[in-house]
């Protein structure tokens, strides 16, 4: 019959079948000792990073990421505030983002999020380099990776770094299944849908497209024109990217020329002084990131100013770096015919491109900007441990298994510092920002949503508050540009903003500081935070009585073009 039921008896071989599918998903790939290690490293990853969201999970957001978090909770949530998202930033973050808070979720499990893809990134690192060279330089790269300060500090942060280098990572993998080792064609799809991702939300991913090519020149010469994979690939990416590309260029024009420009220096188009503008930086600031090797390895504080100390993986960075690469040095001229040649120099010219072009638009060391060439660093610091175990093997007659266990018990008492040095800075950030954020909370509390905020901590103001909120120069997006004091006053007479918040914690305009205290009739201290001798952020209450708007109509042709701002504001932000 055409509606009869199927029986209980009938059922069981059904489930069965999709036990035994969700069993060999799971757990499918564990097909010897390196893979049931890994299993327990992914555990004790997982475990270390939940020590980290226990610690940081309640913490203040600081800038960057409240900028995606302001944006993902006005898309989320519907609110009715200023559009504060720069548009040359990539949009898939804030979107994943902006998806937690309209099903109900939100900040704590977006950082849990976070997490997930951090060991996520362990797995990836142990699947790639195993593909690449074997097993157990797989396994002790993740391991390398699961005691990393970089990745286990920024674990706590919802930045978009780390989500940026799983994905990427993950399309490295796929390139490499796919087109170096020519393994199926699905991975040609994977690779364009995971770089994609990966650019969505980073753009300065899309530098890593000179890599692929530097390898498909060394493998195929310019006969990889001629592969219709690779531009299978490449459609793919380009579909997934056309909404980036139509908004970027509806706000910026041609997204190609405007982002070289921004990215390069052309035209002097960024003024901001941060990445993308080399006002601060360009070659003379390429050392930054190399000098600094020692320190994005080992964790030592010392090792942020110089090269020469001597921390445990700095030592087997220089002397991975030494045989890893030998090879390569020696026999460059066979590197179109040598597979292992190409692989090592695909390492080589991803982690010097990577620095150069990281130390070229970057004036100041930000560790994160290096994390997706951190597994390789790794990679190198732990080569020495193949010739740890040929002496152990040859020397002591060691099983395989026993070499294996004294690698990784060395391998973790070298990582130590690392692992002291993530958690010692997890925890002297406790409290950063911690004022802003129960100000914003405040300002949410004690306002309408169609109030007005003015605060130079915006982005964080904006994502707690749930207000509109504009810094004293207007410019509450990157590309827009520092208004004037007349301006503001202006904006101040004809918008009604409700509060004003000054404090230690953000670059304020200079004329800001002693605003209330020239127009004591309009301004009225609301909520302190710190202490009546040193506060850190007072929150001023706009008081619109015809006395203070007549003396700020006649202020504006009497302004004074520079005020030097008070000792208190020019203390710098130790908590940052």
């Amino acid at each position: 019959m055409e509606n009869e039921v199927p029986t209980a008896e009938q059922l069981v071989p059904d489930i069965e079948k999709r036990k035994k599918s969700l069993k060999n998903f799971l757990t499918g790939w564990i097909k010897d000792d390196y893979d049931r290690y890994l299993v327990g490293v992914l555990i004790v990853a997982f475990i270390i990073r939940m020590l980290v969201y226990m610690q940081t999970k309640h913490q203040a957001i600081w800038w960057d990421a409240a900028d995606y978090l302001a944006s993902a909770k006005r898309w989320g949530l519907g609110l009715n505030t200023i559009d504060v998202w720069y548009y040359r930033r990539g949009f898939l973050w804030p979107l994943i983002e902006s998806s937690f808070f309209r099903i109900g979720l939100g900040e704590l499990s977006i950082r849990f999020l976070v997490i997930l893809l951090s060991v996520g990134i362990v797995f990836v690192t142990y699947q790639l380099i195993s593909m690449m060279f074997n097993k157990k330089l797989g396994l002790l790269t993740s391991i390398g990776v699961t005691f990393s300060w970089v990745f286990l500090f920024f674990s706590g942060r919802p930045l978009t770094n780390l989500p940026a280098t799983f994905f990427f990572l993950t399309a490295v993998f796929f390139f490499w299944k796919g087109y170096m080792e020519n393994r199926g064609k699905k991975y040609f799809i994977l690779f364009g849908l995971f770089y994609a991702c990966a650019c969505l939300i980073r753009m300065q991913y899309l530098m890593f497209s000179f890599a692929f090519l530097a390898m498909a020149i060394v493998r195929e010469k310019w006969k990889f024109i001629l592969n219709k994979w690779l531009w299978i690939s490449i459609l793919i990416f380009a579909i997934i990217f056309i909404p980036q590309m139509a908004m970027h260029n509806s706000y910026f024009g041609n997204p190609i020329t405007d982002l070289a420009a921004y990215y390069l220096g052309i035209e002097g188009i960024s003024e901001t002084g941060e990445i993308g503008g080399v006002e601060e930086s360009g070659f003379s600031n390429l050392h930054v990131y190399f000098t600094n090797l020692p320190y994005i390895l080992d964790g030592n504080q010392a090792g942020y100013s110089s090269l020469f100390v001597m921390s445990p993986m700095y030592i087997l960075f220089i002397l991975g770096f030494f045989l890893f690469f030998i090879d390569l040095f020696l026999g460059f001229d066979k590197i179109f015919k040598n597979y292992e040649m190409q692989k090592r120099f695909f390492i080589l010219f991803f982690i010097v491109f990577s620095l150069i072009f990281l130390g070229y638009i970057a004036p100041h060391l930000e560790q994160r900007y290096a994390m997706p060439t951190i597994p390789f660093l790794f990679l190198i610091a732990i080569y020495p441990f193949i010739l740890l175990g040929s002496f152990l093997k040859n020397k002591f007659k060691l099983k395989q298994r026993t070499i294996i266990i004294i690698s990784i018990i060395i391998l973790i008492i070298a990582l130590i510092p690392n692992y002291n040095f993530g958690f010692d800075l997890i925890n002297s950030k406790k409290a950063s920002y911690q004022e802003v954020k129960l100000a914003g909370e405040w300002v949410k509390e004690n306002s309408n949503p169609e109030d007005i905020v003015i605060s130079h901590s915006h982005p964080q103001i904006t994502y707690y508050s749930e207000r509109s909120n504009y810094p004293s120069g207007l410019n509450y997006r990157r590309d827009i540009p520092v208004g004037t004091r007349d301006e503001f006053i202006e904006f101040v007479i004809k918008e009604r903003p409700k509060y004003l918040i000054i404090s230690v914690f953000e670059r304020h305009t200079d004329w800001i500081y002693p605003f209330p205290n020239e127009f004591p009739e309009l301004l009225t201290p609301a909520k302190l935070y710190g202490s009546q001798e040193q506060p850190v952020l007072v929150i001023y209450r706009f008081d619109y009585s015809e006395i203070a708007l007549a003396k700020l109509r006649a202020s504006i042709k009497t302004s004074a073009k520079t005020i030097t701002p008070p000792k208190m504001v020019l203390q710098n932000n130790t908590n940052s």
